[in-house]
């Protein structure tokens, strides 16, 4: 009895295997590819992560103002990081949705940031981060982005 009891709140779940007329049975199942073709491939995972990386990397060597800026208020080095990767995740995550020139994406994506994840421009306002800076922040980090990643390859983005 207890079995048959399903709780109001919980969604229901369906198994992503269907179950086939194979009479070998080796293979019992086969797998419905349709239903997760919003999870990443693994070459676009890894490719995701090394553009991230090498972004990062040039941000970290060539704006070290940028990282300034954001410390001056108290603003922890690994906040500071891991603030500054989200930006820049977040260009990745949405790069098809841009088009134009440089400054044009970086305008549309700026405004749909601060629509999309407030929580980082309220970190900044937290530590002191002047209005100023955040913008030079923001769209510093937001241009190196458009410019280097997928630099070479462009894969289209699934997600």
């Amino acid at each position: 009895m207890y079995s048959q009891w399903v709780y109001p709140y919980m969604p229901r779940y369906y198994h992503p295997v269907v179950p086939t007329t194979n009479e070998n049975y080796l293979e019992p199942y086969r797998y419905n590819e349709d239903l997760f073709s919003y999870i990443l491939h693994e070459e676009e995972e890894v490719r995701s992560t090394r553009d991230v990386d090498r972004v990062m990397k040039i941000l970290k060597r060539q704006y070290q103002s940028i990282y300034r800026d954001a410390q001056r208020g108290g603003m922890d080095s690994k906040l500071t990081e891991y603030l500054f990767r989200s930006i820049v995740r977040f260009v990745d995550d949405n790069y098809n949705n841009y088009s134009g020139s440089i400054n044009e994406r970086v305008e549309k994506a700026a405004r749909q940031l601060k629509k999309r994840d407030p929580w980082i421009f309220e970190l900044f306002n937290l530590y002191s981060v002047s209005p100023a800076s955040q913008v030079r922040i923001t769209n510093t980090i937001l241009t190196v982005s458009f410019e280097n990643l997928r630099r070479g390859n462009e894969v289209p983005n699934p997600r």
